[in-house]
């Protein structure tokens, strides 16, 4: 067996905010634990056995005289294999750690798309800017953009982007698909989209 086939494993902590991570990809295989650093948001998994579904909020920002609050600061033995995806909304902001995680990289994220900023408007994904893997990131000022989906109808995914607590700073991974719209309303709000590389 040559050296390039055997997997390493070992410590890793890194965090992760607002996108859709594939591991192997962008998260090393293993089991986790996780903890809320900032703001708050959902977080799931498309594993079902140990695997996550939580709403989480960063402890700074718990009402600790609210007795009846469940959200979950922590979660600890997620379990991650290759080729699962982890996805995290809004402004939630998480720490993953691991004692024993896979360090060889198995999966290379191919950078598809081409850079555009963008400014108040409507754009087309295929007319506007290429298909891809783009990491949507905040540049100026602040204010909404939906994502609208060709043939869904009226549904949109809408994101506020800004500098406040809750607001988006940046998502990760989005995969726009053709004719797919977006968005982007505040009259001084920037954003650039980055073909996504791997995290």
């Amino acid at each position: 067996m040559s050296d390039d086939n055997i997997k390493k494993y070992g410590e890793v902590c890194f965090t992760l905010l607002n996108g859709t991570y594939i591991t192997g990809m962008d998260i090393p295989e293993g089991k986790y634990k996780l903890v809320a650093k900032h703001g708050c948001g959902d977080v799931y998994s498309s594993n079902e056995e140990m695997g996550i579904n939580e709403y989480m909020e960063a402890e700074t920002k718990i009402d600790d005289s609210d007795e009846d609050n469940q959200n979950a600061t922590e979660f600890s033995n997620l379990v991650l294999k290759v080729g699962d995806k982890i996805t995290i909304v809004d402004s939630l902001v998480l720490e993953f750690s691991s004692k024993n995680a896979n360090l060889t990289q198995s999966i290379v994220r191919k950078e598809i798309g081409k850079e555009v900023t963008l400014k108040k408007g409507v754009y087309t994904c295929g007319k506007d800017f290429e298909i891809g893997i783009y990491d949507i990131v905040l540049v100026e000022d602040g204010g909404s953009i939906e994502i609208e989906t060709e043939g869904v109808g009226n549904f949109a995914n809408s994101y506020i982007f800004g500098p406040d607590y809750k607001d988006i700073k940046e998502i990760r991974n989005y995969d726009f698909e053709i004719g797919e719209k977006i968005h982007i309303y505040g009259k001084n709000l920037v954003i650039k989209l980055s073909p996504s590389k791997n995290n």
